[in-house]
């Protein structure tokens, strides 16, 4: 048996020349109204000629011509001619090794859509050649004649003696063109190609390719006619430059290479559009058959007061109302398996292996007013210090706390701080220094308060920084600030991240994060922060945005 096959190589170099042209156009030219509008009016067309059960859809929606604005989300100085430089390389090399002469021969009718997708998780289903998925590359012209010469020259170049032969074929009233390998084990791929209308398609195979032209000509086929992945688009702003639809079920088991997925009833969607911002990028996100509720309004009309007490050099920030119901919609979302519950889980969890505290029922069981957690860096030993503060309310968190750090063994005492006092959990350890042992209290934990909220921290010194005079706040930053009003005022709490000093910890946690580094590295390096809200459930939908705030 074969093993897994990839994409294959031409689609990849044609697809990644498509993209660098419309990046490094961006990046070099000066001038669009884009950036102040924030993207077009308008939806993927391509996706006529993708099946309903596609498991992942990514469209972009303008023209590199006009997506020059891109160009100012760079700084100007030599970090932006480097990255161009480096773009120019890459570019080059892609186009040599799909022997594509000039950018030119793709400008000339490349128009203002292209469409990414996976169309199926095996499309033969033959164990022959094991698990094969089907990927259609839907590309809009804006001259078909142009673009059949592009493919005519192309695959022309293409043909090797004794290894492939060209074959011409009518399908369903399309001529498609593709390669057939004359022997077995010929290191060519049959990647077909047709003009259809408007657009040019790319597929990994014949089948793959007939598949499509079917799905435009049979409407009920097709992923423009499916009703969820209809509202789920019509649900988002109208203004966008680009769009994801994965089916989640579908999308997981094309990630981990299965041919089938477990439950094929369950029916899960998460729906992205991008659009720009003059200071960074906006993404809307809606997410489908997770959410348990139907409706859901936003529990927040105006930034928790919480947020007063969070230092301005926080890296990380959570806060909102209600820690009772994030904690039931975590452990909800992760019985069926929301990514967002997943990922809110994983970051919280070592928190609570350090603290010895179960999040979920010690503390998040006790806060139903306005809260806010926050991790700040001590640079002095280059570890992290965590803040929560939380509403007063009749059960004091505070209390309930000293009571667990007391059944755990640890001394509870008050102490001055300031002009008030604050409660510490200590705990004694022997200490050794020129041979000679030495009983030291180790502090774990200190709280204090104010009129209105419980503050609650690791650390002495930030729970100081807190009550001294003056105090800067997240609330009062001017980047802070700015994110929210890229954001919906109606929300419930914002998600903050200061990216270049939160990353290094990520990287360690989530792999991931550094393969999309490595793929976006000009997004990036020029990454201040992300700022990330929720705003309720409607007919089932889940939605949610997130800003990232560029460097000016």
């Amino acid at each position: 048996m074969k093993t897994r096959s990839t994409t294959p190589k031409v689609i990849l170099a044609i697809m990644g020349v498509i993209l660098l042209v419309f990046i490094s156009y961006c990046l070099i030219a000066s001038n669009s109204s884009y950036l102040k509008t924030g993207g077009v009016k308008k939806n993927p067309e391509g996706v006529v000629f993708i099946p309903k059960k596609s498991p992942l859809m990514v469209s972009l929606l303008i023209n590199p011509d006009k997506l020059s604005s891109l160009a100012q989300l760079l700084p100007n100085n030599g970090e932006q001619k480097r990255v161009v430089r480096a773009m120019e390389q890459l570019r080059s090399n892609l186009l040599t090794s799909a022997r594509v002469d000039s950018p030119e021969d793709i400008k000339s009718w490349l128009g203002d859509e292209i469409t990414l997708a996976v169309t199926s998780l095996d499309y033969d289903y033959s164990p022959e050649n094991g698990i094969q998925p089907g990927y259609l590359l839907a590309v809009k012209n804006k001259s078909p004649e142009l673009a059949k010469e592009f493919l005519q020259t192309y695959y022309s170049r293409e043909i090797v003696s004794n290894e492939v032969e060209l074959i011409l074929e009518d399908y369903q009233g399309v001529n498609i063109v593709y390669q057939h390998p004359l022997t077995d084990d010929s290191p060519v791929k049959q990647v077909a190609a047709a003009v259809v209308a408007d657009f040019v398609l790319f597929a990994n195979d014949l089948p793959v390719l007939k598949d499509a032209i079917n799905n435009a000509q049979a409407v009920d086929l097709n992923l423009a006619h499916d009703l969820d992945y209809q509202s789920a688009i019509a649900s988002l702003p109208q203004k966008k430059v680009s769009i994801v639809y994965g089916n989640l079920p579908l999308t997981s088991a094309w990630i981990t290479n299965q041919s089938t997925i477990a439950n094929p009833d369950i029916y899960q969607s998460l729906t992205l559009s991008l659009a720009l911002n003059p200071q960074g990028l906006i993404t809307h996100t809606a997410l489908s058959g997770v959410n348990t509720e139907k409706n859901q309004a936003p529990s927040l009309t105006s930034p928790p007061q919480t947020l007063n007490y969070i230092p301005e050099d926080s890296i990380l920030t959570i806060a909102g109302i209600n820690l009772t119901k994030l904690g039931e919609n975590i452990s909800n979302g992760i019985t069926n398996h929301n990514p967002l519950a997943e990922i809110i889980y994983q970051g919280i969890h070592p928190l609570e292996l350090k603290t010895e505290l179960d999040f979920n029922e010690e503390i998040f069981s006790s806060v139903s007013g306005e809260y806010a957690l926050s991790l700040s860096k001590n640079t002095i030993n280059n570890s992290l210090e965590w803040l929560f503060i939380n509403q007063k309310q009749e059960n004091s968190l505070a209390k309930t706390l000293d009571n667990i750090a007391q059944n755990r063994g640890l001394s509870v005492g008050q102490l001055p701080l300031e002009n008030t006092t604050m409660t510490a959990w200590t705990k004694l350890v022997t200490t050794s220094e020129n041979n000679f042992s030495r009983l030291q209290a180790e502090v774990k934990g200190v709280h204090s308060e104010t009129s209105n909220e419980e503050i609650i921290t690791n650390s002495v010194n930030l729970l100081s920084k807190v009550f001294s005079t003056p105090f800067e706040s997240l609330l009062q930053s001017s980047d802070f600030q700015e994110s929210i009003k890229a954001l919906p005022q109606a929300n419930n709490g914002y998600l903050f991240i200061r990216w270049q000093d939160l990353a290094p910890y990520l990287r360690n946690r989530f792999p991931i994060i550094k393969i999309a580094e490595l793929a976006f590295k000009p997004l990036f390096d020029n990454l201040e922060s992300v700022t990330i809200t929720t705003e309720g459930t409607q007919d089932g939908i889940s939605y949610s945005t997130s800003f990232f705030h560029l460097k000016g």
